[in-house]
């Protein structure tokens, strides 16, 4: 699309008030808001938009009739800045502390959760203050939540307990899907300073390359996006191996649940993986992701740090010559693990046809009828 096209279109959007819009950065988060357009299409007469600044976005070619889709990128900051809306929900923090800023003209500014961890460790200290309400996937992240306005000062926002239904999602799709013939182990790190791609992944690729295993990396989008020379010479080494690739695949749902290892670092992913599929993880033990270096201040353990040895076991990036011992050591945890981590998504997460239920609720609350 020219930027004249984009410009028409933005300003013809611009002119009428939306109901509900939907701001996806990338194709690779609009999983996060797949059960919610679901169920939110299901409301009769609701009128959906849905933005994204990803031209392979699989919703601007399969988007259903009740809802437009619309592929902005150049003018976001303009979009931003002007739309009109009842509630605007999106996955991205820091609304408002950088380029893009809030409309005076919207009424409910939404963010849900596209990862289960907590909220003060691995996201910017003020991510969250200029949203009105969080979708919140768990207990913990409710006290975090709460106990950083009180801490920072800050106008207690809505607080849904609407859950993480991707889980769901990836327990349908694993119990459906059919396993590799030859086992796989699926690398999918975080995108931080320190991740297994800046610190290890040479080594590691070396010494997977020693195994059976068929391996496939999926770097995350915006380790390629800020990271692009980097990423090119990963490309290369994973080209020298013929067990070896890179996943291109648009979602985690085409990968995830037919991996029988998932090995990562701090990243999320080792939450769906494990609850969602019901495998453990082989964690690489890279240095903490902090994108707050002030996260003790609410004297909260970040979840994705307390429940570590409950998803898995770890191994340090000095020691990845023990790789093979380890990966045993992950085939031996499997049997009874599922029951187990099954009990802990029970305990933690609100998912519910209920959760689910209030999140719509609260949405339709908030449109102004006319």
């Amino acid at each position: 699309m020219s930027f004249f096209s984009e410009y028409t279109q933005v300003n013809r959007l611009l002119q009428q008030k939306q109901q509900v819009v939907f701001y996806s950065e990338s194709r690779h988060y609009s999983i996060y808001f797949k059960k919610l357009i679901d169920d939110l299409l299901a409301e009769p007469g609701l009128l959906i938009c849905y933005i994204t600044s990803d031209k392979n976005d699989p919703l601007l070619s399969k988007a259903p009739a009740e809802m437009s889709v619309l592929y902005v990128k150049w003018m976001l900051g303009f979009l931003f800045s002007r739309i009109r809306a009842d509630v605007m929900i999106m996955t991205m923090p820091d609304l408002d502390n950088f380029l893009f800023k809030r409309s005076a003209v919207v009424g409910t500014y939404v963010y849900i959760f596209h990862a289960a961890v907590s909220t003060h460790q691995q996201y910017r200290k003020k991510a969250f203050f200029h949203y009105d309400a969080i979708f919140c996937t768990g207990e913990y992240q409710l006290r975090e939540i709460r106990k950083a306005e009180e801490l920072y000062g800050q106008k207690q926002k809505a607080i849904i307990q609407y859950g993480y239904p991707l889980l769901d999602e990836l327990q349908l799709f694993h119990s459906a899907v059919n396993m590799n013939s030859q086992p796989t182990i699926l690398i999918a790190p975080s995108w931080f300073e320190g991740c297994i791609l800046d610190t290890c992944i040479e080594k590691l690729l070396q010494e997977l390359s020693k195994t059976s295993y068929r391996v496939i990396l999926r770097s995350h989008p915006e380790y390629e996006k800020r990271k692009k020379k980097d990423f090119r010479k990963i490309q290369q080494l994973i080209a020298k191996n013929p067990s070896m690739f890179m996943d291109e695949l648009p979602n985690v749902f085409d990968r995830l649940p037919s991996a029988d290892i998932l090995i990562t670092d701090r990243s999320g992913i080792a939450f769906e993986f494990a609850f969602g599929t019901g495998k453990p993880v082989l964690f690489i033990d890279t240095a903490f992701k902090q994108m707050n270096p002030d996260w003790r201040e609410l004297d909260i353990e970040p979840v994705e740090n307390s429940l570590r040895s409950s998803l898995g076991i770890t191994i340090s990036p000095n020691e990845l010559e023990d790789l093979p011992q380890k990966i045993n050591e992950v085939t031996i945890l499997q049997p009874g693990f599922t029951d187990k981590i099954g009990a802990v998504k029970q305990k933690i997460f609100y998912n519910s046809k209920e959760a689910y239920r209030s999140g719509v609720t609260y949405i339709i609350s908030k449109i102004k009828k006319t």
